[in-house]
């Protein structure tokens, strides 16, 4: 009776232990994205493509540093290094607005102003890179963004329509969205980081006459893999974006 009772469980062990081999085994996925076309005109969402999976934001979150500015009716001076934030994607202005501004508690205001849904604060209170966002948050943002007065608005997106290629630490931000619709006026505020487990390269911004579309491209590959190959897997899938939407 005791070997009768002994062998299920062994079994049980033995294909659990399996099992865990087998999973441990597994590839890590090479690289994982979504993308999300909203349509001004339409108000609808063209695409929607793993909309609420969450990524590391990297630059992306300048977007709500300067929401959350502009909100707190920002000075001139501030004004001024918004602009050299977004335009260059400056990380020292970044820290300084960060810091003043109250860290954290940025990205929870943002949350309660734009209506994210799935939006937290870096679990390390001083990388504003580690906020974790989705591209249906990400949209969000840029809906609330055009809503603000023309004043405020401008603000912000004066300077995504004046995304230098360079950014201030030297990197070409032109893929992705400026790349795939240079035949369009655009407006874009781009991300890329690697290293703490991921490889992230985004491309988010306004598409078309009127800024008819808030397009967002987010991307997470294996570390290791290079920014350029990130950037460039991006960036294809804004040109496959391209002929689907009008000028």
């Amino acid at each position: 009776m005791t070997i009768l009772i002994a062998l299920p469980v062994i079994a049980a062990i033995l294909g659990y232990v399996i099992f865990q081999s087998v999973a441990e085994s597994r590839p890590v996925p090479e690289r994982r994205d979504a993308t999300v076309v909203f349509d001004r005109i339409s108000g609808e969402q063209v695409v929607a493509g793993r909309g609420s999976e969450r990524f590391r934001t990297a630059s992306v979150v300048k977007l709500f540093i300067a929401l959350d500015a502009v909100t707190r009716k920002a000075s001139k001076a501030d004004e001024a290094q918004l602009h050299r934030m977004l335009a260059k994607s400056d990380d020292a202005v970044a820290n300084t607005l960060w810091t003043r501004n109250g860290g954290p508690a940025i990205v929870t205001r943002t949350v309660a102003t734009a209506g994210l849904e799935n939006t937290t604060p870096p679990a390390d209170a001083g990388r504003w890179g580690d906020t974790l966002s989705t591209a249906d948050d990400v949209a969000a943002v840029y809906r609330r963004i055009l809503k603000l007065p023309k004043a405020k608005r401008d603000v912000i997106l004066a300077p995504l329509r004046q995304a230098s290629r360079i950014a201030a630490d030297g990197f070409d931000q032109h893929f992705g969205i400026p790349s795939a619709f240079g035949d369009r006026p655009w407006a874009v505020k781009q991300g890329w980081a690697a290293g703490r487990g991921s490889v992230d390269a985004h491309t988010t911004g306004l598409v078309g006459e009127g800024d008819r579309y808030i397009v967002v491209i987010l991307s997470g590959s294996a570390e290791g893999t290079g920014l350029d190959a990130a950037t460039a897997a991006v960036t294809s899938a804004a040109r496959s974006l391209a002929p689907r939407l009008g000028k």
